[in-house]
């Protein structure tokens, strides 16, 4: 009886997973729709002259996590030069709009 329970346990489990998602699922169609919208508002024959709205927090965060891999790579010394040519000597001294550079800039380093 006991191999009974742990299989209804692992289907209730299971089942609980699987609504977990469509759920998640229903949230990003209903964001998709929401940018359409935003995007179609736009569109009346105007020139569309603001990006989205990025998030500086998380931008650092991932250039960190970036720059992190290159150094354990062993391009610490290249890192080091890519702050600089950025005029910093650490990531928080770069300005948040320099951001989307030095991501791109850091992904070359090493190829």
């Amino acid at each position: 009886m006991s191999a009974m329970n742990d299989l209804d346990l692992q289907l209730k489990e299971r089942e609980e997973f699987y609504h977990r998602m469509a759920e998640e699922a229903v949230e990003g169609l209903k964001t998709i729709q929401t940018v359409r919208q935003q995007l179609s508002g736009c569109n009346n024959n105007q020139a569309v002259d603001k990006q989205l709205k990025r998030n500086p927090v998380q931008d650092k965060v991932t250039i960190r996590q970036l720059l992190a891999k290159k150094c354990q790579a062993g391009y610490t010394d290249q890192v080091k030069d890519l702050l600089h040519k950025f005029g910093a000597e650490k990531l928080s001294d770069i300005d948040p709009k320099d951001y989307k550079d030095l991501y791109y800039s850091a992904e070359g380093i090493g190829q």
